[in-house]
């Protein structure tokens, strides 16, 4: 059965690849063997080795050589092969491509030597010829020179970055194509090849180059490309590309070569570009030292600007320099410029809304540099636009009609001059404020010194017209002449609001103004004081307006200055500087007024504040002489009770006792003789239990405190053996966890805890199972310390009542106690600055709580 037919034409171009870069005796073989086929290939010097055996039937053909080599290749294809017309035309085109490897393979080590020796022709013929060159362009040239003479039939083309496209900067002489016109039009973008080149860094060898597919269907006679990519500061600057018409694949040789010459540009071109950037550095040096010099001493805006502009001029020769500031919806210019009328609002004049819009966009101390859209009609118009924005608002700009873009050296030196001038400015701004602020400070001083002497003189004066009055001498004691008059909102009997005139210093000087003052002036249509009333800022007046108060008769009456007086941020009153003559109210005179109702405000508050001091002193003296009448009371109530009420309680008892033992024998005959003396009994116990419970509540409100550190785990301990007796045939677990150190107490704490824990182990009585918790909680600034039990529990919507005075939310006889326990508690806790609180529920236990401030 025959085998399919197969074709060669699929790999033709891998093995013709790989026969172009083979440089040994084997790489040959390797590369024939791409044809499916076995190789019978031997070099002369080879030593002799058993030929392979190939399988019967095999289709061969032999490929005639010349020297060095065999004669014969041969070329043993699978039996069945059957091999066209086509097939067999390929094979015959192979031995040219053989023999130049076999040419190779003599060479020692490959050719590599070879190579070497050439790519090292190359680079010290280069480097002679680039040594001394320090302009670009003609760097280019001499590595067009160089590369074209070692690599015979080559075309080079050296291309400029633009944005993220490419345009053609120099072509040889003998280049194929034609790439200027489709540059100028718009850069070339989007080829794979120049991508590659840029991403890789390194030499980037194309072989049996595709134009189509590579975007450049222009370059369709070029068979093989070579592209090295040029970087500046880390960016790409330029690319080299080398291309030939006369074969498909780079040889070792011609790869380094074009490496070499890479090499020996690339290092040209840095030092060029180095030198450059000195020499831009320089000028720009030169250019800011010399403007720096000339504005050293000067802070006016048109000395400044027309500096500047002179600088630019003297530096860079042939432009056009103007400093603009914006008014309403134009640049006006300050200093002289030669731009046409149209340039003095550059940014409605000609440029397109790209560039209108960035420089609408631009921020302080940015600088662009924009093309302008060329004119037939006025070939000598500026061509290229540079602007640099300082502060305060303002726009440096410079134009030339030479060139449509600006280089490095203009650039720079425009940028050093706008960035100086911005300085200048700034500088100028800030001298300008710091005098302000000076004139303001000395005003503000001068008030501060007034007003000291203000309060030396009124001391603990509590009248506020007393003060307002000195204020308003103070006042016009820092001013030209005038007068000074304070206003406050009236409401008449009839119901209309007036302003009444509640201090004056100094003489009006118009008897018929003084009249209509004195009987008071309409609350609304004096806009002089309600316009400050309302608003809360002051009204100044360089040039007092009749109109403005509807005052015909205000001769005399020059500038005004009407401010709001505020008390607890309301308004109070309206405090006036009238001057008898206009004047031009200067931001220190603002400050000095300014100052002067603030100071005023607050002397108004201290004297009222003292006046309300001296009433709550007053309250209080009267407080605490009640509260040591309650003590006294107090404790006369403790006396009585520890004294003329014990005695009667021991008479009950006692006498409730001698009437048990006088009526003994009869007594057990008579069961309610006997339950009532056994209620009298305990009511008299309980009674002496109320009565020291008394006592105690009244001792612990006027014991003294003796604070120290306070283990409260002691104290817990302490507790627990107090209550042993109590718990004596009970099953009752504690659960303590470490407590804090607290300062207070000890023995009032004691007194806490022993209440708390004492009501745990009394509501658990009747549980067959007893837990009582215990434990602190730390927070920011104060300890919490809760105690928990499982017993009966209580309503919570009563706890507010459980640490009252005899406040008990259980039966006494379900459990006794006086209901006193948990007022001691309070009040031990209030004296300590702690706090309590109680949580419950009914038949589920209760949780009470108490805190301490920290000590740490």
């Amino acid at each position: 059965m025959t085998a399919p037919a197969s074709s060669l034409l699929r790999r033709w171009q891998e093995v013709t690849s790989a026969l172009s870069s083979a440089a040994t005796l084997t790489q040959v073989r390797d590369a024939l063997r791409g044809l499916g086929a076995g190789v019978d290939l031997a070099h002369p010097d080879d030593l002799p080795a058993p030929g392979p055996e190939w399988p019967s039937g095999a289709v061969t053909v032999e490929l005639p050589l010349g020297a060095p080599g065999p004669p014969t290749a041969r070329l043993h294809f699978p039996p069945g092969t059957d091999l066209s017309d086509t097939d067999r035309a390929l094979l015959g085109a192979l031995p040219p491509l053989i023999g130049a490897a076999l040419t190779r393979t003599a060479l020692p080590d490959g050719g590599r030597t070879r190579d070497r020796e050439a790519a090292l022709r190359a680079f010290m013929l280069l480097s002679e010829e680039l040594g001394d060159a320090s302009d670009a362009d003609a760097l280019i040239l001499s590595a067009d020179r160089g590369i074209r003479q070692l690599l015979p039939g080559v075309s080079l083309a050296f291309m400029d970055r633009a944005g993220s496209g490419w345009c053609v900067r120099f072509m040889s002489g003998n280049i194929e194509l034609d790439l200027t016109q489709a540059a100028v039009s718009s850069p070339l973008t989007g080829i794979s090849a120049l991508d590659s080149a840029v991403r890789s860094g390194q030499p980037t060898f194309i072989d049996h180059w595709n134009a189509d597919a590579q975007g450049l269907p222009q370059t369709a006679r070029y068979r093989a490309a070579a592209l090295q990519a040029f970087y500046r500061d880390g960016q790409v600057s330029g690319l080299l590309a080398v291309g030939t018409t006369d074969h498909d694949t780079w040889t070792d040789l011609e790869r380094g070569v074009f490496t070499a010459a890479c090499r020996s540009l690339n290092l040209a071109l840095s030092r060029a570009w180095h030198v450059q950037q000195l020499a831009e550095e320089r000028a720009a040096l030169s250019a800011f030292v010399s403007f720096e010099e000339q504005v050293l001493h000067t802070t006016d805006l048109l000395d400044l600007s027309t500096r500047a502009a002179d600088v630019l001029r003297a530096t860079l020769g042939e432009v056009d320099v103007a400093y603009l500031e914006p008014r309403g919806a134009r640049w006006v210019p300050v200093t002289a410029t030669d731009l046409p009328p149209e340039w003095t609002s550059p940014l409605g004049g000609p440029l397109s809304p790209d560039n209108a819009a960035a420089l609408v966009g631009q921020q302080v101390g940015q600088t662009l540099f924009l093309p302008l859209p060329e004119d037939p009609a006025a070939p000598h118009a500026p061509r290229t636009l540079a602007a640099h924005l300082t502060a305060p608002a303002g726009l440096l700009v410079m134009t030339k009609r030479a060139g449509r873009d600006w280089n490095e050296r203009e650039r720079s030196v425009f940028r050093s001059v706008g960035r100086s001038l911005g300085m200048a400015l700034d500088r100028a701004a800030k001298d300008e404020l710091l005098r302000t602020q000076n004139a303001s400070l000395q005003a503000q001083t001068h008030s501060l010194e007034a007003f000291a002497q203000l309060s030396a003189d009124l001391g603990a004066q509590e009248d506020r017209y007393a003060l307002i009055r000195r204020a308003q001498e103070v006042a016009l004691s820092l001013l030209p002449t005038g007068f000074a008059v304070y206003y406050e909102p009236e409401t008449t009997p009839d119901g209309a609001r007036l302003w009444r005139l509640k201090s004056q210093v100094g003489d009006m000087g118009n008897p018929e103004l003084q009249r209509i003052v004195d009987a008071g002036l309409d609350f609304g249509r004096t806009l002089n004081l309600i316009t400050p009333w309302r608003t809360g800022e002051p009204l100044y007046q360089n040039s007092y307006a009749q109109d403005t108060d509807g005052l015909t008769q205000a001769k005399g009456v020059g500038a005004t200055a009407c401010l709001p007086l505020l008390e607890n941020g309301a308004p109070a009153g309206v405090f006036c500087i009238v001057q008898s003559d206009a004047r031009t109210w200067t931001p220190a005179d603002r400050s000095l007024l300014s100052s002067v109702t603030r100071s005023l405000a607050l002397a108004l508050d201290r004297a009222r504040s003292v006046t309300e001091l001296r009433r709550y002193s007053a309250e209080l003296e009267r407080s605490n002489a009640a509260m040591h009448g309650a003590n006294e009371e107090l404790e006369a109530f403790a006396y009585s009770v520890s004294h003329d009420l014990r005695a009667p309680v021991r008479h009950i008892a006692g006498f409730a006792d001698l009437l048990r033992k006088a009526l003994s024998s009869e007594l057990d005959a008579n069961p309610k003789a006997t339950r009532a003396l056994n209620i009298i009994t305990d009511s008299t116990a309980h009674m002496n239990e109320l009565i020291d419970a008394m006592l105690n509540l009244s001792r612990t409100a006027r014991q003294e405190l003796h604070v120290g550190p306070v283990d409260l785990n002691d104290l817990v301990r302490g507790v627990q053996t107090d209550l042993g007796p109590d718990l004596r045939g009970r099953s009752v677990q504690w659960r303590v966890s470490d407590l804090p150190a607290v300062q207070g107490d000890a023995a009032l704490l004691r007194q806490v805890l022993s209440n708390l824990m004492g009501n745990a182990v009394k509501y658990t009585a009747r549980r067959p199972e007893a837990l009582i918790e215990i434990w602190a909680e730390a927070h920011p600034h104060q300890w919490t310390v809760h105690v928990r039990d499982n017993g009966v529990g209580f309503d919570s919507r009563y706890a507010h009542k459980l640490f009252g005075v005899f406040q008990r939310l259980h039966r006494p006889e379900d459990f006794g106690g006086t209901g006193v326990g948990l007022a001691n508690v309070r009040r031990i806790l209030a004296r300590h600055g702690g706090s309590w609180a109680a949580q419950g529920a009914l038949d589920q236990g209760a949780t009470f709580s108490f805190s301490l401030p920290r000590a740490d």
